[in-house]
């Protein structure tokens, strides 16, 4: 009665084995797996015996399936493709889709100025007004690298902070709708909405992880979205204004923007999983997030690089110049008297010259060696302000400026993937770093341009042609220009790698 029991504990130890290695597909040379029942049941027990796998064969196999049963989740051949297929265009959708959310409503923040300061605050607190208006796009730049540091540091707990970037940015809405005081707007609009940038930054991040030779097309798609949603606010705000009233209106935006974005953010998800990149850290001896309570090491040797000193210089000089148009069309159309059409049609204009600049310029950057990319956007943009704005006291002129200055100024943030690249050499954590760096630097220059623009309004150039003659635009005209040139020049210094 031995033997049968010694063939049942046999059989059931080989078939324990033969279906680990089927789902495993591994191999031990000392074990033997091709018995079949039939075999095994005519097999003595001394035959058996001597088939059968030793307790310490059992428990290395057991160990080893462990580890391997982890292995397709971190291993190369399981990730989704890139530069393409399903997941990585849902991703790229999602993106923009955030880009219009986000960037939206500060690029037709001026709807919203003259119905402040003409119906809701007639008469009081313009100037308060105003500091709302453009507080509010300074301040999501700079609190990019703010939220920046964060997901830098807190990788794990990304989707907790886009949900509550998204509820504070959603929040200030609606209760700008019930402000009774100028600087209730600076509270609600200026300083609580920025935070929903926390609900868009990962989308420029990671798009890093899901697109190599196609970045530069990608995020020029993406960076389109703040274009695109610059010429469709207005028109959307105007008519919620007009239907509904502004209390209607600024709380229907609000719940619309938490539903949307909530839709959104479900396709925004890494390529790469979080423990790969811990376990290629330890293997390394860079450490890791260990249990994942603890902060992320971040890496700051970009710091050092020539790319990234190039880059902020870059970026810096470039932003002095490229928010003065947007902000000064208005108010030169109106002084040149033109109506078909007026400065809010202009805006729109070239905001929709952006939307089509964008991918155009990222795809040039794909395409042409950094340098090159960089003078086409600088040098075509400081051209148009020196010569067709500078020079064009007809609306005909005029508006061709307004094309040509959004397809390549407004375009310039479609270069920042390639520039980003160089500079962090795609690590997830410098990536995050260095572009949270980036739109700090470009919120310098945002938040510059107003008391700047307006000390050079103060100067006029007497008896000059054109434009340079009209009030006084004219120093602030050679400003502008020469601003983005010595962008552009600083950007020519650019090595390929």
């Amino acid at each position: 009665m031995a033997a049968p029991d010694i063939e049942l504990s046999s059989f059931s130890h080989q078939k324990t084995a033969r279906d680990v290695f089927r789902l495993q597909d591994l191999a031990l040379d000392d074990v033997d797996l091709d018995i079949d029942l039939e075999s095994t049941q005519r097999t003595s027990g001394e035959s058996t015996r001597r088939h059968q796998p030793r307790d310490a064969d059992i428990n290395n196999l057991s160990h080893e399936a462990i580890h391997v049963q982890e292995a397709p989740q971190n291993s190369t051949e399981a990730l989704p493709p890139v530069d393409g297929g399903k997941k990585a265009w849902l991703f790229l959708l999602a993106a923009t889709s955030m880009e219009i959310l986000v960037w939206g409503l500060p690029f037709s923040i001026g709807v919203l100025h003259v119905y402040w300061t003409n119906e809701v605050f007639h008469g009081e607190g313009a100037g308060t007004v105003t500091l709302a208006a453009t507080l509010q796009t300074g301040l999501l730049y700079i609190f990019c690298a703010l939220v920046g540091l964060l997901f830098a540091a807190f990788p794990k707990r990304m989707r907790t902070i886009q949900i509550i970037g998204l509820m504070v940015g959603s929040s200030s809405m609606v209760a700008a709708a019930f402000v009774t005081k100028p600087w209730h707007l600076i509270i609600t609009v200026g300083c609580f909405y920025p935070w929903i940038c926390a609900a868009w930054f990962p989308c420029a991040t990671i798009l890093f992880e899901w697109f190599h030779a196609k970045r530069g097309l990608a995020s020029g798609i993406m960076y389109a979205g703040s274009g695109g949603g610059g010429t469709i606010f207005p028109l959307v705000l105007q008519a919620l204004l007009s239907r509904f009233g502004y209390k209607a209106a600024m709380i229907t935006l609000g719940i619309a923007y938490a539903a949307l974005g909530s839709i959104a953010l479900i396709p925004i998800k890494r390529r790469i999983p979080l423990s790969r990149y811990e376990l290629d850290g330890a293997a390394s001896g860079a450490g890791g997030t260990g249990n994942g309570r603890r902060a992320a090491k971040m890496n700051w040797s970009f710091l050092k690089k020539r790319a990234f000193v190039l880059g902020v210089s870059t970026i810096l000089l470039t932003s002095l110049g490229n928010f003065i148009p947007t902000l000064w069309i208005p108010s030169y159309a109106e002084d040149l008297g033109m109506h078909k059409p007026d400065g809010t049609a202009v805006i729109s204009i070239l905001n929709a010259a952006s939307a089509l600049g964008c991918p155009s310029i990222g795809w040039l950057s794909d395409r042409l060696p950094l340098r090159a990319t960089v003078l086409i956007s600088c040098i075509g943009s400081a051209l148009a302000c020196a010569f067709l704005w500078g020079f064009g006291t007809h609306q005909a002129t005029f508006v061709i400026f307004a094309i040509v200055f959004g397809a390549l100024g407004c375009s310039f943030t479609s270069i920042w993937s390639k520039i980003i690249g160089y500079a962090a050499k795609d690590d997830p954590s410098a990536t995050a770093l260095v572009y949270a760096i980036f739109t700090a630097t470009r919120g310098i220059g945002n938040l510059s341009s107003g008391p700047v623009s307006e000390a050079l309004m103060k100067f006029r150039l007497a008896n000059a042609p054109g434009a340079y003659g009209v009030e006084n635009y004219g120093v602030l005209l050679v400003y502008t220009a020469v601003t983005i040139i010595a962008g552009g020049v600083t950007g020519a210094f650019f090595q390929d790698r």
